[in-house]
């Protein structure tokens, strides 16, 4: 299994450029070029890292140790760095929550042999960008590099507004226009304007909080993983970028918000902060317009190869009360959505087929007459406090 993560938003923005200095022999590097801190204690995992990589136009510095990592770190910045989970002496994960916690603008990737869903989702969840196992795909690591400096550049254009938001209080107006391009990125244009709105109307724009209920859509590739080996970057990624537009065209036309990519995985909601007549109904039809774009699209990029015929898409939507806002630190937050009813929106997506669209009967009880619609089975999901009746949606 591969693990990714992704923020497929982007808008310009500028920081500090931080001037490079030596480390362990290495000469400074070009200030245009990303530099790469690779971290392994295998000789050959380390080259062959730094050799995918710099044909990319990529400055890799290695390092075979946490301490020795450690000591690049204090000479020098770098964009990303990747780094193994089991080396002797410090464990990396250990390594990179410090980095985490002390180089905010450095994004992180873990590189390992260890295959364990729970360990990647924790790594995940400490704020890694993305977890790939060994043996090493030249595609994979490509693909998880390009994806984790974009949501690092994300990132920095976040916290660069948020902290924009001390500073500005004189001067609202000109704040309130830079902050509607921000959630424009992320929101469809009236969902962006009730968000300006509300932060306008607010005490502590910073704290936008509520409990509510919505109807959460998790939508995931099936066979992408197999895909990434097998053809080239380029095709890839141009594969993605369709994907990603026409998921974020869908949802954005049934007034809804992208929550965010990772990888190949397109988490939405509906129903706030424009609370909508019918938000399941919303979710559902978003649902079912997915797998048809996703089946146009991947008519077209068939034409091309025959290894996108075996691609499908699997759809999870939930609807429940989940709690919707700003949640993070001073340094670092997110506007997201959180509770039960959202992880079970993320089970059903890994549970549903290739092709298939899952729901709950929560769900299909307040779209009466709206879709067919087939019991599948009670099940019990990890995490889950109770056994689910799963429902199988059949599109138009």
């Amino acid at each position: 299994m591969r693990y990714y993560g992704n923020e497929e938003l982007r808008w310009s923005f500028s920081h500090k450029i931080y001037k490079a200095t030596h480390c362990r022999g290495f000469e400074p590097l070009s200030k245009m070029m990303k530099k790469i801190l690779i971290v392994d204690d295998e000789v050959p995992i380390r080259n062959l890292l730094r050799q995918i990589l710099e044909a990319k136009g990529y400055a890799c510095i290695l390092a075979a140790s946490a301490a020795e990592a450690r000591e690049c770190l204090k000479q020098q910045n770098f964009e990303l760095v990747l780094c193994d989970i089991l080396m002797p002496g410090e464990l990396g994960l250990d390594f990179i929550r410090e980095v985490l916690t002390k180089h905010r603008d450095t994004a992180t990737i873990m590189v390992t042999a260890i295959d364990d869903p729970l360990v990647a989702e924790a790594a995940l969840q400490m704020g890694v960008y993305g977890y790939v196992t060994k043996p090493i795909e030249r595609n994979e690591i490509i693909i998880n590099v390009s994806n984790a400096l974009r949501r690092r550049e994300l990132e920095i254009a976040n916290r660069a507004y948020r902290e924009d938001l001390e500073l500005m209080a004189a001067d609202r107006t000109s704040f309130l226009i830079r902050l509607e391009t921000m959630f424009e990125q992320l929101h469809s244009p009236q969902v962006a304007k009730e968000l300006i709105k509300k932060i306008d109307d607010w005490d502590q724009p910073n704290r936008i909080r509520e409990k509510v209920e919505m109807t959460i859509l998790f939508a995931d590739i099936r066979g992408f993983s197999t895909m990434v080996s097998a053809l080239k970057l380029e095709d890839i990624m141009a594969f993605l970028d369709e994907f990603y537009g026409a998921m974020t065209k869908t949802v954005f036309n049934n007034e809804g918000s992208i929550d965010k990519f990772i990888g190949d995985e397109v988490m939405a909601f509906f129903g706030a902060p424009i609370a909508l007549k019918n938000c399941s109904e919303n979710g559902v039809k978003t649902a079912i317009e997915m797998a048809a774009s996703f089946q146009q699209l991947r008519e077209k990029f068939s034409n091309d190869s025959p290894h996108f015929e075996n691609l499908g898409i699997g759809i999870g939507v939930n609807t429940g009360e989940v709690f919707i806002g700003n949640v993070g630190s001073k340094t670092r937050y997110d506007f997201t959505v959180i509770g039960i009813a959202v992880n079970l929106a993320r089970r059903l997506c890994s549970y549903a087929g290739p092709d298939q669209i899952l729901t709950t009967e929560e769900t299909i009880s307040k779209i009466p007459g709206m879709v067919s619609s087939e019991f599948v089975e009670n099940i019990s999901l990890k995490g889950i406090p109770k056994p689910v009746n799963l429902h199988k949606i059949t599109p138009y």
